[in-house]
């Protein structure tokens, strides 16, 4: 008796509806693929800006980023007629804060303080009109999705000066 190593043949019907779930099976790969090719999962950055009460904001950002890719983000505070001897503090939410790899300011805060939501920092006076800050960081690894909101605001004494509302999508 001989043994029989080729499966039965399928009928014009199982034929067809095999075939087609590969087809959908195939597209649902590709979609991702596709996507990722066009950049939909970044990195993407862009540029935000803002004024008031003499101040202007700018703010450079990542809109879209994933786990372990360079997070670009800086932001310039300029005042006609300069800061005088007035520090340059700015506010930052604290979500945004956690989800990067975070290294360092250039340059560096002269003062910190953080109550749980965000994150204010006090700068020195610069010579000039502009303060220039960059941050070093990363996005933090192991990152699970998320689509948020978040602000960096110039502060002028205990008041908002100017704020610049910027959105950026973290993908894992």
């Amino acid at each position: 008796m001989a043994i029989q190593t080729l499966p039965e043949a399928m009928t014009g019907s199982e034929a067809t509806r095999a075939r087609n779930m590969r087809r959908i099976g195939l597209a649902l790969f590709a979609i991702p693929v596709v996507a990722a090719a066009f950049g939909v999962f970044g990195p993407r950055e862009t540029t935000g800006t803002a004024s008031g009460s003499g101040y202007e904001l700018t703010v450079h950002y990542p809109q879209a980023t994933r786990s372990s890719i360079v997070a670009p983000f800086s932001f310039t505070v300029t005042k006609a007629g300069g800061f005088g001897d007035d520090p340059v503090v700015v506010r930052l939410d604290q979500a945004f804060v956690d989800r990067l790899d975070f290294q360092n300011w250039y340059p560096v805060p002269s003062a910190e303080a953080n109550d749980g939501r965000q994150v204010v920092y006090e700068f020195d006076p610069p010579v000039g009109d502009s303060l220039e800050v960059s941050l070093d960081a990363r996005t933090g690894p192991n990152q699970g999705y998320s689509s948020d909101d978040y602000h960096l605001t110039v502060l002028d004494g205990d008041r908002d000066a100017a704020t610049v509302t910027f959105h950026t999508v973290f993908w894992p």
